[in-house]
């Protein structure tokens, strides 16, 4: 009899499938992914035996940090297939990391547009199968159906559901719901550390991280925080700032230069079209990257302890005309 997994249900198609040998499809394409996520060895159990939201990545491995892409396929294509990205991952000497909302293109004009989305989470679950163990993908604020999850007044997350469920069935829609709940929502690598969204209020320790979903406040904080950009002003309960950040590398443990990574919060006002912001609003070490549509697809890396921000589309190079 298959074993059920953490978040119920019993992975039959997939079990069936890998024991033919056949490609995964469908449902059983995710349920694979859940069983992956659940069982990712860099990822410390919580206090209900469970499969916490942290994940502790490998210290012998490059990481390959990846934003928020919001259903841009070539963008994830490009970074992948970016130097020796592929190869490493495929040798087990690279890790990747996107720190999720993969779905949802957020452009104007396109918002509505789904089948973009069906095709970059089947994308994001044959990763998940072909780099299992090498692979982690955080829960973003986009990686839902809530009917609370609006952009520009649509309400993406059920816009989806219903493109799902035109195109897949309810049985996929389910294993997908599954899937989002199962998700870690925070990374600590060597020397950084990661979230979708930025620190809570008040912080976490690293036993709190785990248990995350036993802090639904702080759960939701961690998808959906924006940074404070008016440095001089008081966080609102929507937003966080310098002393949030200070305070969550003290409860982590971790050193005070150690980079704390974010996406979700893109700061295009500034004229940037490579998608990585660096030193956040002034605090040191605090970086926001955004891989999706009007982006350079920037990935970063660590190489002997120092941050590489690289970039998988080259800058056009600027015309000049002499007369």
């Amino acid at each position: 009899m298959a074993r059920k997994n953490e978040l119920g249900g019993e992975p039959k198609g997939a079990v069936k499938a890998l024991a033919r040998g056949e490609a995964l499809e469908g449902v059983a394409l995710v349920e694979r992914a859940i069983e992956i996520v659940l069982s990712d060895p860099c990822r410390p159990k919580g206090s209900d035996k469970a499969p916490g939201g942290l994940v502790e990545l490998p210290r012998k491995v490059r990481p390959i940090i990846i934003g928020d892409l919001h259903a841009n396929l070539d963008n994830l294509n490009r970074i992948l297939d970016d130097g020796t990205n592929r190869s490493e991952l495929d040798e087990s000497k690279a890790y990747l990391v996107i720190v999720g909302d993969v779905e949802h293109d957020d452009r104007t004009g396109h918002m509505k547009e789904m089948d973009s989305s069906v095709v970059i989470l089947e994308a994001l679950f044959r990763l998940l199968d072909r780099y299992a163990g090498r692979i982690c993908y955080i829960r973003g604020n986009h990686d839902t159906f809530d009917e609370r999850l609006r952009k520009s007044g649509i309400a993406q997350g059920q816009e989806l559901k219903a493109k799902l469920l035109a195109v897949r069935g309810a049985d996929y829609v389910a294993a997908v719901q599954r899937f989002f709940e199962a998700l870690p929502v925070f990374v600590i690598g060597q020397g950084f550390v990661i979230t979708h969204a930025g620190p809570p209020h008040g912080g976490l320790d690293r036993q709190e991280v785990i248990d995350i979903k036993r802090y639904p406040e702080k759960y939701h904080q961690i998808m959906w925080t924006r940074v404070n950009e008016f440095r001089d002003g008081t966080p609102s309960p929507k937003e966080y700032g310098a002393k949030d950040v200070k305070l969550m590398l003290e409860m982590l443990g971790q050193p005070e230069e150690t980079h704390f990574i974010v996406g979700h919060n893109p700061l295009w006002g500034d004229g940037n079209t490579v998608g990585f912001w660096r030193d956040v609003v002034g605090i040191k070490n605090h970086h926001i990257i955004y891989s999706g549509s009007g982006s350079q697809a920037p990935y970063l890396t660590f190489e002997a302890g120092e941050l590489q921000v690289k970039t998988a589309i080259p800058k056009k190079p600027e015309a000049y005309y002499y007369g």
